[in-house]
């Protein structure tokens, strides 16, 4: 994952460089701006787009809260930990779904948590963004030596990787490309399964699953061409394709 984006805001220069402090040796995290007013935070979020702000409340010329609610109206993915003197605005931030509320001083240990939270808060909205992108793909864009196709998904009956190569099956035409087949997957739908270590299958276009030796032969709606299964892969096979079917 793409390290989360941090600004810190404080109207108190010592306590941004402690909060620098403890960021900065987290792999995580990427501290992009500080600053020490209401107005400087909205301007920051507005050209920065942080993953992640920590702000105190006090903040000159607009307070902290007034500052983070102005900007999720105009960029709500952002989260926010406030980093306040005392619990008066806790009810208030978490109305507004606040990650944490810390109440200085505070340790290491507490705005660790904290981050861990934000960390796994932003991962799962990051991921679900992709799932449901990818849910959306309708083509898959292959690109050979010349050109770049646009294949249709439903199209696809499976995709194969000999040697250095991998060849996308359709009913009228095969296309090769020497992307991978970990590329090729990250740009498909849920329809699509990778059963063995060189097939990836379309599981609506399966007509009949056949055994055969140490692995399983697929069989295909108007298609002659077969693909495999590993004979580790057909149990998650047969449950995705009755998540499909009852999906």
């Amino acid at each position: 994952m793409n390290r989360i984006k941090i600004v810190v805001a404080d109207d108190d220069q010592a306590s941004i460089n402690m909060i620098k402090s403890l960021v900065k040796d987290l792999s995580d995290f990427q501290l992009i701006g500080q600053c020490v007013t209401g107005e400087q935070l909205i301007e920051e979020v507005m050209v920065k787009k942080p993953d992640l702000v920590l702000t105190a409340i006090t903040l000159s010329k607009k307070n902290g809260m007034q500052a983070i609610k102005e900007c999720l109206s105009f960029f709500s993915p952002m989260k926010v930990i406030f980093i306040a003197d005392n619990n008066e605005y806790a009810i208030e931030a978490f109305e507004i779904a606040a990650v944490d509320y810390i109440v200085k001083p505070f340790t290491q240990e507490r705005l660790d948590r904290a981050l861990e939270r934000a960390y796994h808060i932003i991962s799962f909205e990051r991921d679900k963004i992709a799932t449901e992108h990818k849910s959306q793909q309708k083509v898959l864009p292959l690109r050979d030596q010349n050109a770049t196709f646009f294949i249709p998904l439903s199209d696809i009956y499976f995709i194969e990787k000999v040697g250095k190569k991998c060849l996308v099956y359709t009913a009228i035409e095969i296309y090769d490309t020497n992307e991978t087949m970990a590329r090729i997957l990250e740009r498909l739908n849920a329809s699509f399964f990778h059963a063995h270590r060189s097939y990836i299958i379309n599981l609506a276009k399966i007509s009949q699953i056949t055994p055969q030796k140490e692995s399983f032969i697929v069989h295909f709606n108007d298609m002659d061409k077969r693909a495999k299964i590993s004979k580790l892969k057909i149990n998650e096979l047969r449950e995705r394709i009755a998540f499909i079917s009852h999906g």
